[in-house]
C-alpha cells in the first residue's frame, strides 16, 4: 500500500515537471515569435512614421521654395503694375521701348521668369520683357487666364500649362487684371514662368530615386513635376482630387496604382496661400516596406530573439523619452515663443486701433478748424480798424486755432497720418547740429555725452521730424533726471534679423540706422512702458504734459518704415532705441514747402473751381479765394465738377479736396480732369494723408498740396508758387 502510494506521487510529480518542460518548451517556442511579433509591428510603425516626418520635413522645404518663388512673381506682378501705373494703354504704346527695358531690368535676375506680358483689354500686348517691339497680330483673348479676368472679374489667376505662340516655349501663366479707376476692365499683366525651373528645383531636393514632388492646380492640371512625363490633368476619380475636396489645405494620400507611372505611393500635400495651387510630394510604399524589411533582418541576424527584443524594448524605451522631453522642451520654448509674439502682436493691434480713431478725430476737427479759423480770419479782414479789446479777443481766437491745429498734427503723427519730407539723412550730422539746442534746452544739470558711429550709413527719414524726435526723447530723458544726470545720443548700424522681426509684429527684418538716446533718469517698471506710446498717457502731474510726445514719435518711426523699442530698470535709467530704415539711395523725396505769410493782390487771381463736400469748409474755401482776387466757381462731388469744367472753359485750377462722396475720389477727378484739359491745374487739400495723393505717408511728386487748416495768407502763396 505505501509502495503504490510512493509511486503515484512519484508518477504525479514527473506529470507536474513534464508539463512544466512542456510549458517552458512551447513559451521557447512562442515567445520568440511573440518578440518578434511585437518587434516587427513596433518597427513597422516606427519606419512609417519616420517616413512620413522625413517626407513633412521635404514638403516643407519644397513648400518654402515654391512659395517663395510665386510671391516673387506677386512682387514681379507689383513691380511691373508700379512702372505702368501712370500710363493709359496708349501711353504704354507709345513708351513701348522705355517700359520694355524697365521690365526687362526687372526679370532679369529672375531665372524663373519665362517673360513678362502686358495685355490690353483686347488681348492684343502692348509690351513684353523679352521681345521688343511687342508682336503684331497674336491674340491672346482665347486664353483661360485672359478670359477668366474679363468675364469673371478674377484679380489673380494661375494658367494650365501653355506654349508659347511668339517664341513656342513651354510655360505656366501668373497674371492679374488690370483695371481703370472705375474698376472696369483694362487688360492683364501675365509673368510667364518655366516649369523647368522647378523640376531643376525639384530634382536637388534629394537623391532618392523614389521621389517624386509636382506643382498642381486645384482643377487637377499637373504645372511641373520631378521626374518629368505622364498625362497633363489628374481625373476627379484620382487619389488626389478626391482628398483635396475634403481636406482643401493640406493633408496626405495613398494610391495603389500611380495615375502618372502606375505605382504604389503615400502622397503629402498643401496648398500655396491666395491661389489654387498645390505642392505635392510622394515616395513608393515598396520603399517604405524595404526600409522595413531591412530592419527585421538585421533583427534576425543579430543576437537571440528574447534578448534583442528586450534591448530593442529598452531602446525604444529611451527613445521614446529623449523624443518626448525633447518634444516637451521645444513645445515650452515654442509656448514661450508665441506668448512673446502675441503680446507684441496684441500691443501692436491696439495702437493700430487707438491711431484708426485718432486718425479719425483730426480729420473732422482738421475740418472744423479751416472753417473756425477761416472765420476769424475774415473778421479780422472785414473790421477796418478795430478796437484794443476786438484785437485782443481776434488773438484769442488766433492763439486757439493754432493751439488746436498743433495739437491735430500731433495726433495725425500718432496714426501715420501726416505727410512727410522723406531723404537721405545723415544722423550722425544731425545730431551733432543737435548739440548746442540740447545743452540750452536741457539746462546745466544734464551732460550731454554724444557717440558717434564711424562709416554710419544714411538713414530714410524726414530730417526735421527725426530732430523733433530727439528732441522729444532728450526732454523726457531731462523730466526723469530731475537732480541732474547724463543723457546719451548714440548711433550705430544695425541689423534686426528674422527672429526679432517674429518676436516683434511689424518688424521687416533687414539694415537700419540706429539712434539711441538714453538717461540716468529715475526709469520706468513694464506696465509704464506697455503703456508709454497711448496718446494722452502720462505719469506727470496734471498740467505737465500733453501725453503726445512719445506717441508722435512712435507713430513718425512706424510712418517711415521704422521700429522704436524701450529698455528701462527701476533706478537705472532708460534707453529708447529708434531704427531708422537704411536708404540705399541719396535722393529725397520732398515736397515743396509752403510760405506761412503772403499777400495777394485784389483782381489778380486766376480762376478756380472749388471741390469740397463739407460746407463749412467750402464756404471758407470760397471767400478765401474770392479775397486774394480769384473769379470762384464750386461743386460739392466729382460729377458736379466735371459738369463746371464742360460749363466754363475759363477755369484754369481745380482746387479739390481728396476725400469727396460718391465713386469719384479728388485724384480721379484730377485724372479725368487734366485728361480732358491737359493745361488745367490741380491743388490738392485734406486733413489727414490716408488717401489718394499720397504713398505710406510720402507726398507723391509733383503733387501740389496744401493740409487743412491753411490761411488765406498760405493759400494764395501755394497759388502763386503753382505759376498764377
Amino acid at each position: 500500500m505505501r509502495r503504490l502510494l510512493k509511486l503515484r506521487t512519484w508518477t504525479f510529480r514527473g506529470t507536474d515537471a513534464a508539463e512544466s518542460s512542456m510549458v517552458v518548451a512551447v513559451a521557447c517556442l512562442v515567445m520568440p515569435l511573440v518578440l518578434f511579433a511585437g518587434a516587427s509591428w513596433l518597427a513597422h510603425g516606427e519606419v512609417q512614421q519616420q517616413a512620413e516626418e522625413r517626407m513633412a520635413r521635404t514638403l516643407d522645404l519644397l513648400y518654402i521654395n515654391v512659395r517663395a518663388t510665386f510671391e516673387t512673381e506677386y512682387l514681379v506682378a507689383s513691380n511691373v503694375t508700379e512702372v505702368i501705373d501712370e500710363y493709359s494703354n496708349a501711353d504704354i504704346r507709345k513708351n513701348e521701348q522705355k517700359v520694355h527695358v524697365a521690365l526687362e531690368r526687372l526679370i532679369d535676375p529672375l531665372p524663373q521668369v519665362e517673360n513678362v506680358w502686358v495685355l490690353d483689354e483686347d488681348g492684343k500686348p502692348l509690351v513684353t520683357a523679352k521681345v521688343y517691339p511687342a508682336p503684331v497680330g497674336v491674340d491672346y483673348a482665347d486664353r483661360a487666364y485672359f478670359i477668366a479676368h474679363r468675364d469673371g472679374n478674377m484679380q489673380r489667376y494661375v494658367s494650365e500649362a501653355l506654349r508659347g505662340k511668339v517664341r513656342g516655349t513651354e510655360f505656366f501663366q501668373y497674371s492679374e487684371r488690370r483695371q481703370k479707376p472705375g474698376g472696369s476692365f483694362n487688360g492683364v499683366i501675365a509673368v510667364s514662368i518655366s516649369p523647368s525651373y522647378f523640376t531643376a528645383q525639384f530634382s536637388r531636393a534629394s537623391s532618392d530615386k523614389d521621389f517624386t514632388a509636382s506643382i498642381i492646380r486645384a482643377d487637377g492640371e499637373i504645372l511641373a513635376r520631378f521626374p518629368a512625363g505622364g498625362p497633363g490633368r489628374l481625373g476627379p476619380e484620382t487619389g488626389f482630387m478626391r482628398t483635396t475636396a475634403v481636406e482643401p489645405d493640406q493633408g496626405r494620400y495613398v494610391v495603389d496604382a500611380g495615375a502618372i507611372d502606375g505605382i504604389a505611393r503615400i502622397f503629402v500635400y498643401r496648398k500655396l496661400p491666395g491661389v489654387p495651387i498645390y505642392v505635392v510630394h510622394g515616395v513608393t510604399t515598396a520603399s517604405i516596406r524595404s526600409a522595413w524589411f531591412s530592419r527585421m533582418a538585421s533583427h534576425l541576424i543579430f543576437g537571440v530573439p528574447a534578448t534583442l527584443g528586450l534591448f530593442l524594448l529598452a531602446v525604444l524605451a529611451s527613445r521614446r523619452a529623449r523624443q518626448e522631453g525633447a518634444a516637451l522642451a521645444s513645445l515650452r520654448e515654442e509656448k514661450q515663443r508665441r506668448e512673446t509674439a502675441e503680446e507684441s502682436l496684441r500691443q501692436s493691434q491696439k495702437m493700430n486701433a487707438i491711431g484708426q480713431l485718432t486718425a479719425g478725430i483730426a480729420h473732422d476737427f482738421n475740418n472744423l478748424l479751416t472753417g473756425i479759423g477761416g472765420a476769424v480770419e475774415m473778421v479780422g479782414r472785414r473790421v477796418p480798424q478795430p478796437s484794443a479789446e476786438v484785437t485782443r479777443f481776434l488773438d484769442l481766437a488766433r492763439s486757439g486755432v493754432s493751439r488746436a491745429a498743433t495739437l491735430t498734427q500731433r495726433l495725425l503723427a500718432f496714426s501715420r497720418q501726416q505727410p512727410l519730407q522723406i531723404e537721405a539723412v545723415d544722423a550722425n550730422k544731425l545730431v551733432s547740429g543737435m548739440s548746442e539746442l540740447l545743452r540750452r534746452t536741457l539746462g546745466e544739470k544734464v551732460q550731454v555725452e554724444t557717440v558717434l558711429a564711424g562709416g554710419l550709413w544714411r538713414a530714410r527719414a524726414d530730417a526735421a521730424q527725426l530732430e523733433g524726435a530727439v528732441l522729444t526723447l532728450a526732454i523726457y530723458g531731462r523730466d526723469a533726471m530731475p537732480a541732474g544726470g547724463t543723457l546719451t545720443i548714440e548711433t550705430a548700424n544695425a541689423h534686426l534679423d528674422d527672429a526679432y522681426a517674429r518676436a516683434n509684429a511689424e518688424v521687416t527684418p533687414g539694415q537700419y540706422v540706429l539712434v539711441a538716446v538714453s538717461d540716468t533718469g529715475s526709469g520706468m517698471d513694464p506696465e509704464v512702458i506697455a503703456r508709454a506710446f497711448e496718446p494722452f498717457f502720462t505719469t506727470k502731474q496734471r498740467g505737465q504734459g500733453t501725453g503726445l510726445g512719445l506717441s508722435m514719435t512712435f507713430g513718425y518711426v512706424k510712418q517711415i518704415g521704422g521700429h522704436l523699442k524701450i529698455y528701462s530698470e527701476i533706478g537705472r535709467g532708460t534707453t529708447v532705441k529708434v531704427y531708422l530704415p537704411r536708404a540705399l539711395a541719396e535722393g529725397t523725396a520732398a515736397a515743396e514747402a509752403t510760405p506761412e505769410h503772403a499777400t495777394a493782390i485784389a483782381g489778380s487771381g486766376p480762376v478756380v473751381l472749388v471741390v469740397e463736400d463739407d460746407p463749412v469748409v467750402r464756404e471758407f474755401a470760397i471767400s478765401a479765394c474770392r479775397e486774394i482776387g480769384c473769379t470762384v466757381y464750386y461743386a460739392e462731388n466729382g460729377a458736379q465738377a466735371l459738369a463746371q469744367l464742360e460749363a466754363h472753359d475759363d477755369i484754369v485750377l481745380l482746387f479739390t479736396d481728396v476725400g469727396l462722396p460718391g465713386d469719384m475720389n479728388g485724384r480721379q477727378l484730377a485724372a479725368l480732369a487734366t485728361d480732358r484739359w491737359p493745361a488745367l491745374k490741380v491743388l490738392f487739400t485734406t486733413g489727414y494723408t490716408a488717401n489718394a495723393i499720397v504713398h505710406h505717408g510720402v507726398l507723391d511728386h509733383g503733387v501740389n498740396f496744401i493740409g487743412k487748416p491753411f490761411s488765406i495768407s498760405a493759400l494764395a502763396a501755394k497759388i502763386k508758387s503753382i505759376g498764377f
